[in-house]
C-alpha cells in the first residue's frame, strides 16, 4: 500500500512540475512577444535597416531615394507598393533614423480598405484607441512595443494612412508639430 501512496505522490510531483515549467514557458514566450515592435511588411520597426529593406523590399516593388525626414533625421525610400501584395495599397514610405534604424513605415490605401484593415490590425495588435462614426474622420491606434500603429482616414479624403511608427519618431513629430503650429499662429497674429 505505501508503494502505491509514494507512486502517487511522485506522479503528483511530476504533474506539478510539469504545470510549473508550462507556467514559466509561457510567461517567457508571453514577455518575449510582448517585446517586439510592429513589423509591416515583414520589416521591424527599430530593427530593420534600410540595406534589408532595400534588399528584402526591393526585390518585389521598386523602391526611390526619398530624402531626408525632417522629424527623424534619417534618410527615407519610397515606392508605389506594387509587387508587395497589400490590397489597395497605392504607395509606401520607409522613415529611418539618423542610425539608419527603421523609424516608420507609412502606407497609403483607398479609403474602402478602413474596415477590412482595422479588422487585420486588431487580430495582431493590442487596440489603444478607437474612434469610428458613421460619417466623419476615421480613425484606430494600436500598441506593439516601443511602436504605435495608426489607421487614419480623414472624411473628405478618398484614401486613408496606415502609419507604423516608433515611439521616438512619434514624440518628435507631435512635438515639431505643436511648435510648428503655434509658430505659424503667432506669424498669422502679427500680419493681422
Amino acid at each position: 500500500m505505501s508503494i502505491i501512496i509514494k507512486g502517487a505522490m511522485m506522479h503528483n510531483s511530476l504533474r506539478l512540475a510539469r504545470s510549473a515549467l508550462h507556467i514559466l514557458f509561457a510567461i517567457f514566450c508571453s514577455a518575449a512577444y510582448a517585446g517586439n515592435n510592429a513589423a509591416p511588411l515583414g520589416q521591424e520597426i527599430g530593427v530593420a535597416t534600410s540595406k534589408q529593406v532595400r534588399d528584402q523590399i526591393g526585390n518585389q516593388t521598386q523602391l526611390a531615394d526619398g530624402g531626408i525626414n525632417k522629424f527623424s533625421g534619417g534618410r527615407m525610400l519610397k515606392g508605389d507598393g506594387s509587387g508587395l501584395g497589400v490590397e489597395g495599397l497605392q504607395d509606401v514610405l520607409f522613415i529611418f533614423d539618423a542610425s539608419d534604424k527603421l523609424s516608420g513605415v507609412v502606407m497609403t490605401m483607398g479609403k474602402d480598405r478602413f474596415k477590412d484593415t482595422l479588422d487585420a490590425l486588431s487580430k495582431k495588435y493590442k487596440l489603444v484607441g478607437k474612434q469610428v462614426p458613421f460619417v466623419g474622420n476615421s480613425y484606430a491606434k494600436f500598441k506593439q512595443g516601443s511602436s504605435v500603429v495608426e489607421l487614419d482616414a480623414p472624411h473628405m479624403s478618398f484614401s486613408l494612412e496606415l502609419r507604423y511608427l516608433s515611439d521616438e519618431l512619434l514624440a518628435v513629430f507631435n512635438n515639431k508639430s505643436s511648435v510648428e503650429a503655434a509658430e505659424k499662429k503667432r506669424n498669422q497674429a502679427s500680419k493681422l
